[in-house]
């Protein structure tokens, strides 16, 4: 007699969850590094970092939460010209995500896909 066949759908979810939930109860957030840029539960520790062309900005998620970061505007991501980010990057607790270097002057920003309004502004001066 064959076994009933399963969903995949019903591996993933418990994994996603899984993946979302076993990082807020782990140990406690590292301390953020110097220059870095933190994050709190829903939010950018600042709302603004100014940097000067040819810099690199570095993110920190000294949280207890997933956040899921990228170039673009209330957890919407799309390619920002002039931005050295592209796509999305998940970031677990502790995780550090380095950008590539700032080359273009102006005003960029960065959002999370997970958490609404959380929203990095990055001044790109000459």
């Amino acid at each position: 007699m064959a076994l009933p066949r399963i969903p995949r759908i019903l591996f993933v979810i418990p994994g996603l969850a899984a993946g979302l939930l076993v990082p807020a109860l782990t140990a406690g957030p590292k301390p953020l590094p110097s220059g870095a840029v933190g994050m709190t539960i829903s939010d950018f520790a600042r709302d603004t970092v100014t940097l000067h062309v040819g810099q690199r900005l570095t993110l920190f998620n000294d949280s207890r939460v997933v956040h899921v970061i990228g170039a673009g505007l209330n957890n919407h991501v799309f390619p920002e010209r002039g931005a050295p980010i592209r796509g999305f990057h998940l970031m677990e607790t502790n995780s550090v995500f380095e950008t590539g270097r700032w080359d273009s002057a102006g005003t960029f920003t960065l959002t999370c896909t997970v958490h609404p309004g959380m929203n990095l502004k990055v001044v790109v001066k000459k």
